[in-house]
């Protein structure tokens, strides 16, 4: 509700002197729809604000996201030397395994991951010597990141507002490294994707932008079931008053029917009249008519497809055990793995050197073993290598992430096999003394 005030001057005051304006001070409240403007900002899923509020409301939005976020964020990171050599214990992964005093290395991951996908940007900062091992690791929203345009495009410095860590991220650049300082005890590092604004050079753009239509259609649908259900009735109707007006009366009462009865919040609203002349025509439809069920069903699709979920684990619509199956792999190789890889990259580029390692010869990567489904597929792959017979035992080991033993590649095959075309039962071999 908007409410308006006005500053009155009290009779003690002294009056105004003559020629001289009087100054009226006037407060403006604040409308549900205002207030989330102003908070949120659009509905369009362009800005990690306006992301972020379609994900609080629509179930058809973060019910993709919170699949995906819950498979990575319990896998444990490991780190890879190389192409074969992989380490479970280093200083990294004890910093990843305890980040901050405030979060455990699954809620580190859920909110990287989370801001990741609602947003298309992840902000992380590094507390301690910034040429020294970092002591914390914390999250930031996007929400309170404004990157500011430097020279060329490119971002000039990273304004962060609130209360976790606020200040002026400037760049330091060393050959074709950038790193983002606040003095000589924090790090920040962005981790964005594509955006079709700005050559992707400042903000990371959500997914949610192509499907912000269909994920508002789930919100305000749902929104209009709702207000029907607590409010027993519908107004759907046409108001012809039978007395003449003139077009001033005719716009005022036209605008108070709209602002009482219009909008999917003011579904079933019943309308009471008393006096004058006036003739109601009923021309809405029930729910089945809007095909409410359908739509919200598009939407869950839509919002899925964007986010590579597959649809069995979204509706129950021809949903077996084999396909159920299928799409828990399908949900790993499109979704989890792309995501793990994109963010633990980028924490390689930003962690890795600090603790004297090469990104280049080294990367942080999801250890594969924990995820039973891809561990059992990896297994039947394995164990067909091995049937055929071409690889030796390292290779296959090295497949596994498992280090090689010495004589291992040496590829050894049945003693009774023979070449191709040569006859065993010729007589023109020499004899073995028996």
């Amino acid at each position: 509700m908007a409410w308006y005030t006005r500053r009155v001057e009290s009779k003690t005051e002294p009056r105004a002197e003559p020629g001289r304006r009087e100054k009226k001070a006037w407060f403006l409240g604040l409308t549900d729809e205002l207030g989330k403007f102003l908070i949120f900002g659009e509905t369009s899923g362009a800005s990690p604000a306006s992301a972020l509020n379609l994900y609080e409301q629509s179930t058809a939005v973060s019910v993709p996201i919170n699949m995906v976020v819950d498979a990575f964020c319990v896998i444990e990171p490991v780190l890879q030397l190389g192409e074969n050599e992989v380490m479970f214990e280093h200083e990294v992964l004890d910093l990843l395994k305890n980040p901050s005093p405030h979060y455990t290395r699954e809620l580190f991951f859920e909110v990287m991951a989370k801001n990741f996908l609602i947003t298309g940007e992840a902000e992380v900062v590094a507390l301690g010597l910034v040429d020294r091992p970092p002591l914390e690791l914390q999250p930031l929203s996007p929400a309170v990141v404004s990157p500011v345009q430097g020279p060329g495009g490119i971002v000039g410095s990273f304004n962060v507002s609130g209360n976790t860590l606020p200040g002026v991220y400037r760049p330091d650049r060393k050959g074709r490294r950038v790193r983002y300082f606040n003095g000589a005890l924090l790090e920040f590092k962005q981790i964005r994707n594509f955006s079709t604004r700005n050559n992707s050079l400042l903000r990371g753009q959500s997914l949610l932008v192509p499907a912000a239509r269909e994920a508002r259609q789930h919100i305000l649908g749902t929104q209009h079931n709702v207000s029907l259900l607590e409010k027993g009735g519908r107004v759907s109707l046409v108001f012809h008053f039978e007395e003449d007006m003139d077009e001033d009366h005719f716009e005022e009462v036209k605008e108070r029917v709209r602002l009482q009865y219009g909008g999917a919040t003011e579904a079933g609203k019943i309308g009471v009249t008393a006096g004058g002349k006036m003739t109601l025509q009923h021309l809405g439809g029930t729910n089945a008519d809007m095909d409410w069920a359908n739509l919200q069903l598009i939407a869950q699709k839509s919002v899925a497809m964007q986010y590579r979920v597959p649809l069995p684990l979204i509706t129950d619509q021809r949903q077996t055990l084999n396909n159920y199956r299928e799409g828990k792999l399908a949900l790993y190789d499109d979704a989890v793995i792309p995501l793990s890889r994109r963010l633990f990259r980028a924490l390689s580029d930003m962690l890795l050197p600090r603790f004297g390692l090469d990104p280049a010869k080294a990367r942080i990567v999801m250890n594969q073993d924990d995820v039973s489904a891809l561990v059992s597929r990896r297994n039947d792959e394995l164990l067909k290598r091995r049937q055929i017979g071409v690889e030796a035992d390292n290779e296959i080991r090295g497949l596994m992430g498992r280090k090689g033993y010495e004589g291992g590649d040496v590829v050894y095959k049945p003693v009774n096999m023979q070449p191709v075309g040569k006859d065993i039962f010729s007589d023109n071999e020499p004899a073995v003394a028996g």
